[in-house]
């Protein structure tokens, strides 16, 4: 399948979904007048929710910045702001390689190698989706009902520990020097040529997968503080909004055939918020959602343009 056919495809296929959610939206719009749901705008938690996407950006990148550093390269942290914001633009093309194909060209200006940039990017991928998940699965400590509704109650009572477990393991396993070397040898394979790269300490290896937790917590937060700037929301459920957020996307990543996700990440999110809205609120919600996370993507290049400028 050549490219072209592969891209459209994409976005047909990112279309069918969205007119779906859609369709549910209109048939099921009746059920919002049998319940009590109210929407009520308040424009501060928005406000900050889009501050605190910008801040969990800056957390993402210095979890790559960490793991390019240990590769032996150098890079501040302002040019990485810079360089992962303006890249990010890309990621709307279907294919989910257009942002590293920017990153490697920006960094490369700078000096640094562009093997060591897509090394740099395929830890930080592995890294961040492992993370992802695990705290994406998260949603289902927060509601051991649903897991007990499965027919699991034994399971949903000790799923709080084995989750803890879970992630403690994930960030020990990715601090490891033997993972680095695993992924780097992984990442030759595939591009078929010879990857040499020094492996950090254990120590050095805490620092990436810490940022990259505290990068989907800040990300969570601001998803619960967007929800809350349209419809009262409990602070007790915060935790399980934050796993919501990092499922949804890692369900959207993953599907690879769609230009970031669009549709999947969508569907996931309506089926998780389905637990506590009405349907019609959940796809609505799911949504403006997009629309929410495409704005604070944009201020965030805003806000890069502005500094860069000011400091020029």
């Amino acid at each position: 399948m050549n490219r072209s056919l592969k891209r459209i495809l994409g976005y047909a296929l990112a279309i069918g979904v969205l007119f779906f959610l859609g369709r549910v939206l209109v048939q099921t719009w009746d059920q919002v007048a049998a319940s009590d749901f109210r929407f009520e705008f308040d424009a501060l938690p928005l406000a900050v929710s889009l501050g605190l996407l910008f801040i969990a950006r800056v957390f993402a990148v210095e979890a790559w910045r960490r793991i390019l550093l240990s590769l032996g390269e150098r890079m501040d942290l302002g040019f990485g702001v810079r360089a992962w914001f303006l890249s990010n633009l890309t990621r709307y093309i279907p294919g989910n390689i257009w942002q590293v194909a920017t990153l490697m060209v920006m960094l490369n200006a700078r000096g640094i190698s562009k093997t060591n940039t897509l090394l740099s990017q395929a830890i930080y991928t592995a890294l961040a989706l492992t993370i992802a998940g695990i705290i994406g699965a998260f949603f289902l400590v927060v509601r051991p009902d649903l897991v007990s509704a499965w027919g699991a109650p034994t399971l949903g009572a000790f799923a709080p520990l084995l989750a803890a477990l879970a992630f403690a393991l994930v960030v020990v396993v990715f601090a490891l020097p033997a993972t680095n070397r695993w992924i780097v040898a992984l990442t030759a394979r595939v591009l078929r040529r010879e990857l040499a790269a020094p492996a950090p300490s254990f120590a050095r290896g805490l620092a990436p997968p810490l940022f990259s937790t505290l990068m989907w917590v800040a990300n969570g937060v601001a998803f619960f503080l967007f929800i809350v700037s349209l419809t009262p929301l409990a602070p007790e459920h915060l935790p399980a909004f934050i796993a919501i957020n990092a499922g949804a996307y890692w369900i959207g990543y993953v599907s690879f055939v769609t230009p970031s996700g669009l549709g999947f990440r969508e569907g996931a999110l309506a089926l998780m918020l389905a637990t506590y809205f009405p349907t019609p609120i959940a796809v609505a919600l799911s949504l403006a959602a997009r629309l929410w996370s495409t704005l604070g993507e944009l201020l965030g290049v805003v806000i890069v343009w502005l500094i860069t400028r000011r400091w020029a």
